[in-house]
């Protein structure tokens, strides 16, 4: 899909959106989230190129990390806070969809999600195994 039809798309919805960038074919641009109303507010970036990807980025602040945990969940990279929202292999997201009701969706659900994980480090918004060696290791120390 055209960049300038996902961009119309989400301005309609978020006219405050902060264009970092705007060429023909790819948009860069910044957003406010708010999971739910007991949530914070988060900034994310989204970053388009038409007909190829979609990144996110939380861009306002530090994630922090769950106090039995040592990196974020469902993020392609806990330093640069990219989530992941679908899985590119699988096709979960295509680029005739729309950003709008797909991946700023799975972003404000990842959000929510993420902060019921800083409670006890469970991630509760599924996709794969974020913790599968994790849990592996314990189970053999728990042997020996």
């Amino acid at each position: 899909m055209p960049a300038n039809n996902q961009l119309s798309a989400i301005l309609e919805a978020f006219p405050n959106a902060k264009i970092l960038s705007s060429k023909r074919d790819n948009f860069e641009l910044v957003i406010e989230l708010q999971p739910s109303i007991l949530c914070e507010i988060y900034k994310i970036k989204i970053v388009y190129v038409s007909n190829k990807s979609v990144k996110v980025y939380v861009v306002d602040k530090v994630l922090k990390i769950a106090q039995n945990r040592q990196k974020l969940p469902h993020v392609y990279s806990t330093k640069n806070q990219q989530l992941c929202l679908y899985s590119p292999s699988k096709k979960e997201w295509k680029p005739t969809q729309y950003i709008m009701n797909t991946i700023i969706p799975w972003a404000s659900e990842w959000l929510y999600y993420y902060e019921l994980w800083l409670i006890d480090g469970n991630w509760y918004g599924g996709g794969h195994d974020e913790y599968l060696n994790e849990e592996l290791n314990k189970i053999i120390k728990d042997e020996r």
